[in-house]
């Protein structure tokens, strides 16, 4: 028969769990392992629902290659703490890997299939985290790249930004250093032809707005405003902002004869509401109750 240190130390293998945790439900399943994961899966993922409402606005930005696909995840925590811990780096790299065997290429695409059976893996094995970083886990968003169709490269900064480009020839360095731009210049677009026309449209409005404030003939109020929107096009696309390496060129003529198909610019937390902690207030609220 198993020492009682000898099971402790197969469920922590098995669940990661706290010490205490596992002591708990080893004694509530009578030292039976198979039925602690059971216990313990059951009444932690009750607990770990009731974390899910939390908000979640830290966390990671991780690319990952695996075979021919390509990952770029936003996965949230509620702490950078908990986001900077090893056993949350391997959720995340697990997750990715999971989601990497599957078919979807977004999360969109994986929560509208009608067959939830690697939605719910996925789910369970979210779970399973939130209950041993006690924390809540918000997988955010992801884009996986097929890389049997073009060359893919990716690269995250402090796990913060990430970005990814497709080219449609190999070139390491050349990748490295447009995921660098992307990431240190956050362009809108490749070039004046796939930006948005309603972001140029809106651009104009705003500078027409402040033109006539200004008491010029209409004829130079036009001239400033074509070159306002041409700046703002060459600050804003990929291929004709400032390179980073060297403000005197361009990716446009670095790049030579290969081709930027797409990027992908992931930042952490965008959009996302942040908890503010006021402590003083807390104190306060707790010495008056």
């Amino acid at each position: 028969m198993s020492s009682e240190l000898e099971l402790l130390k197969q469920l922590r293998e098995i669940t990661g769990a706290g010490v205490m945790d596992c002591k708990k439900y080893l004694k509530k399943s009578n030292n039976d392992v198979t039925e602690a994961v059971k216990l313990m899966r059951s009444e932690e993922g009750i607990k770990a629902d009731k974390k899910s409402s939390r908000i979640a606005a830290e966390g990671v930005v991780c690319f990952h290659a695996n075979n021919n696909k390509s990952i770029l995840i936003e996965i949230n925590s509620e702490t950078d703490f908990v986001a900077r811990s090893d056993d949350f780096i391997s959720y995340v790299e697990e997750c990715s890997n999971m989601i990497l065997k599957t078919n979807y290429l977004d999360l969109d695409s994986m929560t509208a299939d009608e067959d939830k059976t690697i939605l719910n893996q996925i789910e369970e094995h979210k779970k399973s985290a939130i209950a041993k970083l006690g924390e809540n886990i918000v997988i955010r968003r992801f884009n996986v790249f097929n890389t049997e169709d073009s060359y893919v490269m990716g690269y995250t900064h402090n796990n913060k930004i990430g970005a990814v480009v497709a080219l449609e020839k190999n070139d390491e360095s050349l990748g490295k250093d447009i995921c660098m731009q992307i990431v240190a210049s956050n362009p809108l677009s490749i070039d004046e032809k796939t930006i948005d026309e309603s972001v140029l449209s809106n651009e104009k409005d705003i500078y027409r707005a402040e033109l006539d404030k200004i008491d010029k003939k209409e004829d130079i109020k036009r001239n400033i405003l074509e070159g306002k929107i041409k700046k703002f096009i060459s600050d804003n696309t990929l291929l004709d902002q400032p390179f980073i390496k060297d403000n005197a060129t361009t990716l446009r003529k670095i790049i030579k004869d290969n081709k930027i198909k797409s990027f992908l610019r992931f930042q952490l937390g965008e959009g996302l509401e942040k908890k503010s902690e006021d402590f003083a207030k807390e104190v306060y609220n707790q010495i008056n109750k």
